[in-house]
């Protein structure tokens, strides 16, 4: 199966990395120490790089660097992990000076421990790149009655790096002649049900190792949103709980609170640089207050430093949009434009992860435009979304389809470690200057 598939990925990288750490930290105590190493020096020294090796595996895990599409360029790969170890090192500094207790010496072994890591680690995640590119590819074919895959075909072929390739298209009349060679996958759509002549013919081929798929959850597994062509009532009923999860709210509300409260306190400590920018940068208020749709489609106020120039509009916010001003789009990508939400946060009609909130205008007309539109209010908009991490904002409709494919599959799996995935992923998101 692909979430398999995705996990074997993960820890094929993860476990090795964790092991390449130690490795390192034994030929750094090698070098440095020579015939003077003993066991009780390796010990001391494990000890106290455990901590600082969670903090790095944490580092590398904000960075994809356990996550298949990272792999997808070699540049993409070493850029990130580069960026990865030099915050790494920062890490490594900070926590022995937070600790002057410790008898350890580690200015210059830590450089050499942070660059033996660094090649290592390299090394291992360029064999397993190749690994990935040239062991794992599977071949999969499509069956499908109407052509209900085409999206599904242009998805694979966008993302080969993923390991699977199209050999075919196979309908009913295919199946007498067909033949899988093992390890082959076939993907099927959902209305096979009522063909049981084709699915009894499927059946024959269930002990010739051939794997085969639905693909809504192939598609799901594999690229992590939900596929939106031809969605259905009977998706939300059978994968959607429309119930509370009472200690999940709970845990969620309390985190909320907290993060609002830690932001009032930077948003007060920034608030005269800030409004001072925005008085500078443009005539205009120095507060955006607009209206948005939130859980259960109530209308509420969010709140952000303005960051265009003239006054709210129920229009999209387009790439390189002239309406920016020059500090506008420095606190858009370092998100300081964000911290007055702390009110939302604190109100409650917004949480720190979930759908991000669109105008009521645009909301009115995406309702008219693009079934079950209205099924991502079923949770509290958030500061920051799972759409948002993967570089997908609504400036047409296109865009829009393709950020509500992401939002649905959140709120199909939200969860904390969903949450503090998104939370983590976030952070870097913000030290890349990513987004618009």
């Amino acid at each position: 199966m692909p979430n398999k598939r995705k996990l074997f990925s993960f820890w094929a990288i993860f476990v090795p990395d964790a092991l390449l750490l130690y490795l390192a930290l034994w030929l750094t105590i090698m070098l440095r120490y020579g015939e003077q190493a003993t066991s009780e020096l390796w010990m001391k020294h494990a000890i106290v790089f455990s901590v600082i090796y969670v903090l790095w595996l944490l580092v590398l895990f904000i960075h994809g660097l356990f996550e298949l599409p990272t792999f997808r360029r070699y540049s993409t790969l070493v850029i990130n992990l580069v960026s990865a170890m030099a915050i790494n090192v920062l890490v490594a500094v900070l926590y022995f000076y937070f600790q002057p207790t410790l008898i350890l010496t580690p200015r210059r072994f830590l450089l050499l421990d942070a660059g033996i890591a660094f090649v290592l680690v390299l090394g291992w995640n360029l064999v397993v790149k190749d690994f990935l590119k040239n062991r794992l590819g599977q071949g999969v074919y499509l069956f499908s009655l109407n052509d209900e895959l085409k999206d599904l075909e242009r998805e694979i072929n966008r993302h080969q790096y993923l390991g699977f390739k199209v050999l075919g298209h196979l309908c009913e009349q295919d199946l007498e002649t067909a033949s899988f060679a093992p390890g082959a996958g076939v993907i099927l759509p959902d209305n096979l049900r009522a063909r049981p002549q084709i699915l009894a013919k499927f059946y024959e081929f269930r002990k010739s190792g051939v794997n085969f798929y639905n693909y809504r959850a192939f598609y799901e597994d594999v690229f992590r949103r939900v596929y939106l062509s031809q969605l259905n009532e009977a998706w939300f009923l059978e994968n959607v709980n429309y119930g509370e999860k009472k200690l999940y709210n709970l845990l969620k509300r309390v985190i909320d609170l907290l993060s609002g409260a830690l932001a009032a306190v930077v948003f007060a400590i920034t608030f005269p640089i800030c409004a001072l920018l925005i008085k500078l940068s443009s005539p205009g208020p120095v507060f955006f207050i607009q209206e948005r749709v939130g859980k259960d489609g109530k209308v509420f106020k969010v709140y952000k430093y303005r960051t265009m120039a003239g006054g709210p509009t129920d229009t999209w916010t387009s790439v390189n949009d002239p309406r920016i001003t020059r500090v506008g789009k420095f606190m858009r990508k370092s998100r300081l434009d964000e911290l007055p939400q702390f009110i939302n946060l604190l109100i409650g009609n917004m949480s720190l992860v979930g759908p991000r909130p669109e105008q009521v205008g645009i909301v009115k007309d995406l309702r008219q435009q693009i079934p079950f539109y209205d099924e991502r209010h079923l949770v509290k908009p958030g500061l920051t979304g799972w759409a948002q991490l993967n570089n997908v904002y609504a400036g047409n409709l296109d865009e829009t389809k393709l950020k509500l494919q992401y939002d649905l599959y959140y709120i199909k799996n939200h969860s904390l470690m969903f949450d503090l995935e998104i939370i983590l992923k976030t952070i870097y998101y913000i030290f890349t200057w990513k987004g618009r």
